[in-house]
């Protein structure tokens, strides 16, 4: 298999659950020949290591069985506050990373616009080249809260309206955080050249 040269050791694919982040995350994993992790197993992790008492935001999806009733603000803001919660252990993973030259790609619901600036504001003259040349990222937007419910039903066989509307503002919120720190937002529609203009932006 014939691997891509790549400008970055550590890309991040940000994106609200149902854009087609994941999707296409592994075919890039798999044209750059790096590693691919995700978010998701963090989030995962923790709530296996912690307690409800002390980390409150990994473990609220299973503390609060009727968070649906709290309106879609509030499942917003939950996702927010566990980026936040995560986004310390994300940087020293990203850190470890740099320092290992094991380079990867790192996507999941949780990278939160906040963490890409850190980074992409980061400039450490001794390392060479400086970490916000090495770390690069993109979110992916679905702006159609239909196609974001088709995704859905696609891939776990179930409609989830709620959940829909969750991301579908979750996405919009992500695009607009990105914008204020010239974060890259690339829609993910159409679907066919989606890849094809991912590795445009990487260039």
């Amino acid at each position: 298999m014939l691997i891509s040269k790549r400008n970055w050791d550590v890309l991040l694919i940000g994106g609200a659950s149902g854009s087609g982040k994941t999707s296409i995350s592994l075919p890039l994993a798999r044209h750059y020949g790096v590693d691919l992790v995700r978010t998701d197993d963090f989030q995962v992790l923790l709530e296996a290591i912690t307690t409800p008492a002390t980390h409150p935001a990994i473990h609220y999806w299973k503390t609060h069985p009727n968070w649906r009733e709290e309106g879609i603000n509030a499942a917003i803001e939950q996702l927010i506050k566990t980026g936040q919660m995560l986004t310390p252990g994300l940087v020293a993973v990203i850190n470890d990373h740099l320092t290992e030259n094991i380079p990867m790609i790192l996507e999941g619901d949780f990278i939160l616009p906040e963490l890409v600036a850190a980074f992409k504001e980061c400039s450490e003259p001794e390392t060479n080249p400086p970490k916000n040349q090495r770390v690069k990222s993109i979110f992916i937007l679905e702006p159609s809260k239909g196609q974001i419910l088709q995704n859905f039903l696609n891939r776990e066989g179930k409609i989830q309206h709620f959940r829909a509307d969750v991301c579908h503002n979750y996405g919009n919120w992500l695009a607009k955080e990105c914008s204020k720190h010239g974060i890259p937002i690339i829609e993910s529609q159409p679907w066919d050249n989606l890849m094809e203009r991912i590795l445009n932006v990487m260039e």
